[in-house]
């Protein structure tokens, strides 16, 4: 019987062959998957890196910006409304140009009862309603006792003294 062949081999030296094969494919497999995800990780890195650096030198741009006399004057003159000695300041309000303050737009958020009458308004309540919160629990009103009645006075027996 003529023997089989595979690729010019023997069948036996095509399993063998076939079995390194895939050995060393396997064995190949693991450090290149991880070459592939530590590249990828390392263009990220470097991308991030140099997004910081970017805001380190728009960060380096704008303190030497603050540094200069003029720059000073100008912030001072707006967010501080400084004025140099001599000048008369002035506001002009226009109507309707009204914009509440931080301190207007504050909640309060002191505890009106106990924290589970709170925790309980704030389950209720719908989102965003500035109507302020009614406990759900009225406080128990104070009762004073009574006072007895007096005893009733005993008669003194007899009759009329006189």
């Amino acid at each position: 019987m003529p023997e089989r062949t595979f690729f010019g081999l023997s069948t036996g030296r095509a399993v063998i062959l076939g079995v390194v094969v895939c050995a060393l494919a396997l064995t190949l497999a693991v450090p290149l998957r991880t070459y592939f995800s530590q590249r990828g990780e390392l263009e990220s890195v470097l991308a991030e890196r140099q997004t910081l650096q970017d805001e380190v030198d728009a960060l380096q741009t704008q303190k030497s910006q603050l540094n200069e006399p003029s720059r000073i004057a100008a912030d001072a003159r707006e967010r501080l409304r400084f004025v140099m000695p001599g000048e008369t300041p002035y506001q002009v309000q226009l109507p309707g140009d009204y914009s509440p303050s931080s301190k207007d737009l504050e909640v309060d958020n002191t505890p009106t009862g106990p924290w589970y009458t709170d925790l309980w308004n704030t389950a209720v309540q719908p989102q965003g309603s500035n109507e302020p919160s009614e406990p759900t629990s009225a406080p128990m009103p104070v009762v004073q006792p009574e006072p007895a009645p007096a005893p009733p006075v005993p008669e003194p027996e007899g009759g009329p003294v006189g």
